[in-house]
């Protein structure tokens, strides 16, 4: 069959959002999207190109600045998102300095995914100082997050994470699982930068969480985290909770700042919790929290009948510089 090829512009009063579909055969599209500085407009036009597209190209500086009205499989733990990614897709930015970058301004959840059995990757974005979390994904089987970028957070309710997979909401607990079914495959989360500077003492802010993922033995999730820059969280950088499956978890690089949750005391840098096994290796700590009970990597279950399979702890760079007087 002979290759397909289309093509369409949107023009909007007021910006213009440049539209280009490729289409080859009747398999996969793709489109890009310029941003309008318009929050109505940008919303609408990267829901429609995900809504319609394989794969989606995002250039410029788009505004989230607006009302969420996307509904979560959590309602009574998370407020509305912003755009919902509910089948395969891949969505770029434009890569670059910090104002060259593609660049997502605030927004609550600005990307909230939902796609059972389908694959998933977000790539090359900024997120400036969105609401809740950056990204929030509920059912996905096979996800890609990379070279994104997340400056700053507004935590809403009990807090608020960079990247967040999680199909529980609150702490998981024997009588509180969640859905681990609903995300399995391979995740990897690499090489993002995530600083969420500006956060009180009273406000929880989280890097990477990371809580009821895979199901043993028919849906396990195999999971990297690695080359990770993550600066100033109130808590942990990288979280886990309950996981069906196994993690790597290196190379990456973490300064916690000097602004510790009162809410939660006894924060770790790195905290492994429940299920799952695990390879820690290779990541660089600066632990300056005034928390005294702080520590920089913490293997642990709560639970007696959720035991760790199997975990190494190797070749890590921890070091511990709380503020003088810290006691």
């Amino acid at each position: 069959m002979k290759a397909l090829l289309s093509k369409f512009c949107l023009l909007v009063l007021g910006g213009v959002a440049t539209v280009v579909t490729l289409a080859v055969g009747t398999v996969a599209q793709s489109v890009e999207i310029v941003a309008t500085g318009h929050a109505d407009l940008d919303v609408r036009n990267v829901q429609r190109a995900i809504d319609e597209n394989e794969h989606v190209t995002l250039i410029g500086h788009f505004s989230f600045d607006r009302s969420p009205t996307v509904l979560t499989a959590l309602p009574n733990i998370y407020p509305q998102a912003t755009v919902k990614v509910w089948k395969s897709v891949s969505i770029s930015g434009v890569g670059g300095d910090d104002d060259e970058m593609t660049t997502i301004e605030g927004g609550t959840i600005p990307f909230y995914v939902e796609a059972p059995g389908a694959s998933v990757t977000i790539q090359s974005l900024r997120f400036n100082r969105p609401t809740w979390d950056g990204i929030f994904v509920y059912a996905v089987s096979g996800l890609t997050i990379t070279k994104c970028k997340f400056k700053g957070l507004v935590p809403g309710g009990l807090g608020g994470s960079a990247i967040e997979i999680n199909t529980v909401g609150n702490l998981p607990s024997p009588m509180q699982t969640g859905h681990p079914e609903n995300i399995s495959g391979r995740l990897l989360i690499t090489n993002n930068d995530i600083d969420l500077e500006g956060a009180s003492a009273v406000e929880n802010t989280l890097g990477i969480t990371i809580f009821g993922v895979g199901r043993s033995p028919d849906r396990k999730a195999d999971i990297y985290v690695s080359g990770n820059r993550i600066r100033n969280t109130t808590e942990p950088a990288i979280n886990f909770r309950l996981l069906g499956g196994q993690a790597n978890v290196e190379s990456n690089v973490i300064d916690t700042g000097t602004v510790s949750s009162t809410l939660v005391p006894r924060p770790e840098a790195i905290r492994i919790a429940n299920t799952g096994s695990y390879v820690i290796a290779h990541n660089k700590i600066d632990c300056e929290w005034p928390d005294a009970d702080a520590m920089g990597i913490g293997v642990f279950s709560q639970f007696k009948d959720w035991q760790l399979e199997h975990v190494v702890v190797m070749d890590n760079d921890v070091t511990m510089s709380p503020p003088p007087g810290t006691v």
